[in-house]
């Protein structure tokens, strides 16, 4: 009797995960709350038969399946699990029982993937030498990261991580079950800043009695373009935006305080230094021109996720011989967003690799990731599971 393929062990256990995403779907959970699904996920990964389960802090979830051809290296594949504060909108028998709370940018479906993937690789143990790390991370989408929290309490160690995978959903106008690489950068950086624009306030019809904190910050956020525009390589690339502004209360009263906000991104430590520093400097000459004062409040965000090339050829390998080579779409240009997954390869060194699962949409408009009508196929799911399992099996036996 024929061995049962991995396509055939993805499609027979394809309920089954479906279920798991639904249940996950309709209980989202935010950022460092997700305790009923963990909870899940540990009650699955025990049914299973996984060699070991730890959580290193309350709702994260890492498990370890070794393979019985002998001892080896350590490939992790990593599964976000958190939610967003989004009211869901699309109009799904399984969607969200939680006001204001969504899965709207497909972390139900990575953390069904991961243990559909669990599932098949606690039954090829024979079919691989070293061990696999499953990690269910916490709060992705909540500064400052689960995956940093996670570098920090030793998740990359015992066993040491040789490799990190993982894989995100992307919405498509028609394409399912195809997989999005590319080496080197992947996604942005991303710093926020907050500032804090003191004056002195008075009547709108004497301005020259006042120190107005409106048309200083509004300076600043002009003179702010000029980073990318002047300071920035123009072969770089670099984002500067402002979110918000707010100051005063009345049409004819300069008000003592503004404040105001945004972000940065990036793709290189290099310009996002260059952006902190401009940030800096620009508040200090502002000062100098209004006689405000500048309080620039820099908070680091996630480093700029990078594809190490070895593990992209790796990768690439296993997929086209799961999937076929008509399933990778060679990506131009990385993502825009920015991943806490980068922290696995800036804080412990391990080399990494991110893609992108093509998994079409649901209705007859596409919406984006974090919108509250995103909504990508099921379908997709048994894909991304043979990507899981033949990237973390190819590389072990290497």
């Amino acid at each position: 009797m024929a061995m049962d393929t991995l396509k055939d062990k993805a499609e027979a256990c394809y309920d089954e995960v479906v279920d798991i995403r639904r249940r996950i779907h309709r209980h989202p959970e935010i950022g460092r709350s997700e305790f009923v699904t963990s909870a899940l996920i540990r009650e699955k990964l025990e049914e299973y038969g996984v060699d070991k389960i730890e959580s290193p802090v309350p709702t994260a979830v890492v498990a370890l399946i070794k393979g019985n051809k002998g001892p080896g290296r350590c490939v992790a594949l990593r599964a976000d699990i958190d939610a967003l504060p989004v009211q869901e909108e699309t109009g799904l028998p399984f969607a969200s029982e939680v006001p204001n709370m969504m899965h709207a940018c497909g972390h139900d479906l990575h953390a069904s993937m991961l243990l559909g993937a669990a599932k098949i690789l606690c039954g090829m143990r024979e079919e691989f030498c070293g061990t696999v790390k499953l990690i269910f991370q916490h709060s992705e989408d909540t500064l400052p990261g689960g995956a940093k929290e996670l570098v920090e309490k030793g998740v990359m160690e015992n066993p040491h991580v040789d490799a990190a995978y993982a894989i995100h959903v992307l919405p498509d106008d028609n394409i399912v079950g195809k997989i999005g690489i590319r080496k080197g950068p992947m996604t942005t950086s991303v710093d926020l800043y907050d500032i804090t624009v003191n004056g002195v306030g008075g009547h709108g019809s004497e301005p020259q009695k006042t120190t107005d904190p409106i048309l200083a910050a509004c300076q600043m956020v002009v003179a702010m373009q000029q980073i990318v525009a002047r300071r920035v390589d123009p072969m770089e690339t670099a984002v500067m935006s402002i979110g918000n502004i707010n100051a005063g209360v009345a049409p004819n009263v300069i008000p003592s305080q503004c404040k105001f906000g945004g972000v940065s991104r990036a793709y290189t430590e290099e310009v996002r230094e260059i952006i902190r520093q401009q940030m800096f400097a620009i508040a200090k000459g502002m000062e100098g021109v209004s006689g405000c004062q500048f309080d620039v409040y820099h908070y680091y965000g996630y480093p700029a996720a990078y594809n190490d090339g070895e593990l992209v050829d790796c990768a690439q390998e296993a997929i086209e011989r799961e999937l076929g080579k008509d399933a990778i779409i060679e990506l131009e240009r990385p993502m825009s967003f920015s991943e806490d997954f980068a922290y696995f390869r800036q804080m412990a060194g391990v080399p990494s690799a991110y893609f992108m699962l093509y998994a079409g949409h649901v209705g007859d408009e596409t919406y984006s990731l974090h919108n509250p009508k995103c909504c990508v196929k099921e379908e997709a799911m048994p894909y991304g599971i043979r990507a899981l399992v033949s990237m973390a099996v190819h590389y072990l036996n290497r």
